[in-house]
């Protein structure tokens, strides 16, 4: 194990953004980060005297902290912590992670995965730990057990790299990024409606564990149509493959007014519609802000008449996570 070098107190401030993942059919594999939100990550690091083991504190501020637990095993980043820390032999260090929570969780806007992500890359800075990115993102997916019971990669990775990026998981972890055409335009809406506790788990919970061989190939060719529209950044190709046949018409029915929300959207100039993630929300793509603020305005005049409060966030592709300052 390399040598850690001697730390008595650092600071490190880092940020990572909200984000997108599945693009229908692309479940598991593809990851969108979005530049609509953003986690900021404040991270202490004090040298302990005498023998006592590493403590990690956890505090929270911001919109989506309300629900968000203190305890290290229940909390994103605290997962992460404790990970790095064990795997580093970091126990002589109090770490303090001091979360900034600007995306709600719940929302289907990769909340854990930015916490996580910011905070594994606060430590690999301060501690100079020098991590591949493959690495590091296997310990920030540590973070997605804490909402979804099981480590996945895709808000993950659309979180860390920015822009599409595509999960490879067999036979080795491998992610490949791909730089998103300059004018594609996202619209989420997020109907404001209680959703289960650990709903990414449950959203996964109830998908099917087997499905037809017609509806696989449907999907297959779809997802094709998604990484080549991106490739020739070509926003009309993308939002061509963007059907998913399996995991939509399941997970559609945990959404109020998904039907209504898809249709009228299509109808103001969406290229493409989806459920973004585990949902509740959906994500409309276009190819410019103008459209974009129609479909806003069409998104919250339906769930208005359906009586349901919704958020709308207008936006582009990420650049991922940031270091902003460290001292």
């Amino acid at each position: 194990m390399r040598k850690i070098n001697e730390i008595e107190y650092q600071e490190c401030i880092t940020s990572a953004p909200s984000s997108t993942a599945n693009l229908g059919p692309g479940y598991d594999v593809f990851g969108l980060g979005l530049d609509a939100l953003e986690d900021i990550v404040t991270l202490k690091v004090i040298k302990k005297s005498g023998s006592n083991l590493n403590s990690i504190k956890i505090k929270t501020k911001g919109e989506g902290s309300k629900s968000i637990p203190i305890d290290p095993e229940l909390n994103s980043s605290g997962k992460v912590a404790k990970k790095i820390i064990a795997d580093y032999n970091l126990h002589k260090y109090e770490c303090i992670i001091d979360i900034e929570k600007n995306i709600p969780p719940g929302y289907g806007m990769g909340s854990s995965a930015a916490s996580a992500v910011a905070t594994a890359v606060a430590f690999n800075k301060i501690f100079k730990l020098d991590i591949q990115d493959t690495k590091l993102l296997n310990y920030a997916a540590e973070g997605e057990l804490a909402s979804a019971g099981v480590k996945h990669y895709d808000n993950i990775a659309g979180s860390f790299f920015g822009d599409f990026v595509i999960v490879r998981s067999t036979p080795g972890l491998e992610f490949i990024k791909i730089k998103s055409p300059k004018d594609l335009t996202l619209v989420v809406c997020v109907p404001l409606i209680d959703v289960p506790k650990m709903k990414t788990e449950f959203a996964r919970s109830i998908l099917p564990k087997e499905v037809p061989l017609k509806k696989m190939v449907q999907n297959l060719s779809n997802a094709c149509t998604i990484v080549a529209g991106f490739f020739n950044k070509d926003i009309q190709m993308i939002c061509n493959g963007i059907d998913d046949c399996i995991i939509e018409p399941v997970r559609q029915k945990l959404i109020p007014g998904y039907e209504q929300v898809k249709e009228r959207s299509l109808q103001a100039g969406a290229l493409a519609f989806a459920i973004s993630g585990a949902g509740p929300a959906t994500i409309a793509f276009s190819n410019s802000k103008n459209k974009g603020l129609q479909i806003s305005e069409v998104m919250k005049d339906t769930y208005e008449k359906l009586d349901i409060e919704c958020k709308t966030f207008i936006c582009n592709p990420s650049r991922g996570a940031k270091i902003i300052s460290t001292k």
